[in-house]
């Protein structure tokens, strides 16, 4: 588990909100445990890497030959909105659909805040940055085939047993979006069980870094993290690693993290920006699985 020092600084330690069945450490249920999926999805159909790089071949839902997978050296799952990424991650796995005790979901901003801290301690790469996968043909690990179980740098431990794509590939879409956020593209995040989701309590479009101060939720790894919160040009990056830092704007209600190929250094676990759902090349999702 992760833990994270409270706002008396006496030694004293809370659970990382994240280990939360609904992020909420005062009335949730405590969790034993949660999944990351190793790599950023993929798409598989009839058992073999699918290129998804159009709408029309990507923004699919998953059924009985179209599977959902999380494999080295494959092709990233891009050109989805966020309604099938949501909808997709959700039945992964759930209770609901397999009676199982897992319960998959698309990865919360909390989540990878809690994987952000344990990817910047001594127990991942200790203040090293995590190489930038910065294949432009989308494959997860950074190459196809074989070439990808020689990238470990780019995972948070700096060796194969760590999460990959966390810096580069493509930029991922969360389950995290701005109180009032409406559109066709994310409305199943919208009317999601909150369970699902992490709703910010801000209602104007703003770039302001105060704005986000007053907002913030501790363990998602943004306001402690970045001097500034704008998304202009990329030599402006204001977050740890020389990130990139962008809250929500206008029609861009949903949170986005680590960043994507064309992003070149100002990318990270600690680099952030905003996404409208819509389908596009360099945006794609990651499945966390908790055990309740």
């Amino acid at each position: 588990r992760t833990t994270y020092q409270n706002a008396s600084g006496q030694g004293n330690w809370n659970i990382h909100p994240a280990f939360y069945y609904d992020g909420d450490s005062t009335t949730g249920t405590q969790l034993a445990g949660f999944w990351v999926a190793k790599y950023e999805m993929s798409m598989e159909t009839n058992g073999a890497n699918t290129n998804t790089n159009s709408e029309s071949i990507g923004n699919v839902a998953t059924s009985s030959t179209i599977k959902v997978v999380s494999k080295p050296g494959v092709i990233i799952w891009r050109f989805i909105t966020m309604n099938n990424m949501f909808n997709n991650s959700l039945n992964y796995d759930t209770n609901s659909l397999n009676n199982s005790s897992l319960d998959s979901h698309l990865m919360k901003n909390m989540e990878w805040g809690a994987v952000a801290y344990l990817t910047h301690s001594k127990y991942g790469r200790n203040g090293t940055k995590i190489t930038f996968n910065s294949n432009t043909s989308a494959y997860t690990a950074g190459g196809s085939g074989a070439t990808a179980h020689t990238n470990v740098l780019q995972s948070t431990t700096g060796n194969c047993y760590g999460i990959f794509d966390m810096n580069g590939g493509a930029s991922y879409t969360l389950a995290s979006h701005v109180k009032g956020a409406n559109n066709s593209y994310i409305v199943n995040l919208v009317n999601a069980d909150n369970k699902y989701k992490e709703v910010y309590d801000s209602t104007s479009s703003t770039s302001d870094y105060a704005k986000m101060n007053g907002i913030r939720s501790y363990g998602d790894a943004l306001y402690e993290t970045s001097s500034a919160c704008i998304l202009s040009a990329i030599g402006t990056a204001s977050s740890w690693h020389s990130g990139i830092s962008g809250y929500f704007a206008s029609s861009w209600f949903v949170f986005s993290r680590g960043g994507y190929w064309g992003n070149g250094n100002n990318v990270g676990v600690f680099a952030f920006g905003r996404d409208t759902g819509k389908p596009a090349t360099y945006y794609s999702f990651r499945v966390t699985l908790w055990n309740n």
